[in-house]
């Protein structure tokens, strides 16, 4: 992947460790980078300069903690309101960015700047009135121009930061362009579009998925948002990203539904990297449909009693 020459600046990060507090350590990184995203998106809004400083030390972190466990990839799966929420979604694109960069093999240095691009890929949506966001129906031809000026808005909005971060400028402004040229605002195409935002053009897919919309109440499930990019977007997105999208976010991705050998339905919580096919899952249903069963957390990689049969349907979901 092409790599910006500029190195991360080694600063302490102010965050909590994993060790301080194990149990809370993804929820603070998650609500901290949601609150930096937000304020940088309202400085925008007023139009004050921004400053991303804080922002790359706080993406340093998170990929710390994505590369270490799966915690806040469950933490970006995790249901929200049908009103969409700019900031999260965009801290969401940045979790699933590195976990594609991560499948792609990526350089260990590379991944925190496809953070920060990630985190800052939608900065330009400050152009967009929140009506028209939260809008059920479907937008008019002047609403939708509006929207799809949203990169180059990124674009000069980051410029402003300085020759330094001229990538990361072209990055924001490519992440809706696409392979065989159907995107926008420029119609690129192929080796035309920085990596970075080919890669984010595939998370920010898959996040708009597996979360509600305004006009999509219903959010797909995991597995069905991958089903759904790979069969849909093949001609969109380059096969090598797609096959990173694919190993980055497991052969069960975090979130979905399996059925155990047991006859158990469990979830997806976390992945094991050198068994990809036994994953860390958490028991949701008993073997039998009026059965209760408490809630309990098995490694599939200690657990050779217990082996994914394959995935289970929504409907097996407890409540549903």
């Amino acid at each position: 992947m092409a790599t910006p020459r500029q190195e991360l600046p080694a600063q302490e990060t102010g965050l909590p460790t994993r060790a301080a507090a194990p149990a809370q350590t993804e929820s603070l990184y998650y609500d901290v980078a949601v609150q930096e995203i937000a304020r940088l998106f309202q400085a925008a809004a007023d139009g004050t300069a921004i400053r991303i400083g804080n922002l790359q030390r706080i993406m340093a972190a998170l990929v710390r903690d994505l590369t270490a466990a799966d915690d806040l990839l469950l933490k970006a799966l995790e249901p929200r309101e049908t009103q969409l929420d700019r900031p999260r979604h965009m801290l969401n694109t940045a979790i699933f960015a590195v976990k594609i960069g991560q499948g792609l093999e990526a350089r260990e240095e590379e991944l925190p700047w496809l953070a920060l691009a990630g985190g800052l890929h939608d900065i330009g949506m400050v152009i967009v009135p929140p009506r028209i966001l939260s809008k059920p129906s479907a937008l008019t031809a002047e609403e939708r121009d509006l929207v799809r000026m949203h990169p180059e808005k990124g674009y000069r909005l980051l410029q402003g930061l300085g020759p330094e971060y001229e990538w990361l400028a072209n990055v924001v402004i490519q992440h809706h362009e696409r392979e065989d040229g159907s995107g926008y605002p420029r119609r690129l195409k192929g080796e035309e579009i920085h990596d970075f935002s080919k890669i984010i053009g595939v998370a920010d897919t898959y996040e708009a998925l597996t979360h509600p919309r305004p006009h999509r109440p219903q959010a797909r499930f995991p597995l069905e948002a991958v089903k759904e990019i790979i069969n849909t977007e093949r001609q969109r997105f380059p096969s090598h990203v797609l096959k990173g999208f694919i190993r980055g976010l497991s052969t069960f991705p975090v979130g979905s539904l399996v059925r155990l050998n047991t006859g158990e339905i469990a979830q997806i919580v976390a992945t094991n990297p050198a068994f990809p096919l036994r994953p860390v899952v958490e028991i949701v249903a008993a073997t039998k449909k009026d059965g209760s069963v408490p809630a309990r957390r098995v490694d599939l990689s200690t657990n050779t009693l217990l082996y994914v049969m394959g995935t289970a349907p929504n409907t097996e979901r407890p409540g549903s």
